[in-house]
């Protein structure tokens, strides 16, 4: 994976997934608001699909020595959002989220 990132208020990110049959999948979007450690709102593009950009909303809630973190997306339109996930954006999600898990498995 390539990944930049301004991590700050008006900063903004692109990464670029190599699946395993050769293809690339890029993404970017801003960060609109970040509040430590309670919330993020950024916007996402999908670059296969310009112009289709998505509101995300991840709020941490912290109980007992535990992060839990809960995403929302919101689109413009239903057909922006039907045309995502029938992008593969569910399977794609998924993959992150498993990586994710490996990943902080590691640092505990």
């Amino acid at each position: 994976m390539d990944v930049e990132i301004d991590f700050r208020e008006g900063g903004s990110y692109r990464f670029v997934e190599h699946a395993t049959d050769g293809n690339a999948y890029g993404f970017r979007g801003d960060f609109r608001e970040i509040v430590v450690p309670e919330r993020i709102v950024q916007t996402f593009e999908y670059e296969g699909m310009p112009g289709q950009v998505a509101v995300e909303t991840l709020v941490f809630t912290e109980t007992d020595g535990r992060t839990t973190a809960t995403g929302t997306t919101r689109f413009d339109t239903t057909e922006q959002r039907d045309g995502m996930a029938e992008s593969g954006m569910a399977q794609g999600a998924a993959e992150s989220y498993a990586a994710l898990d490996r990943y902080l498995a590691t640092l505990r």
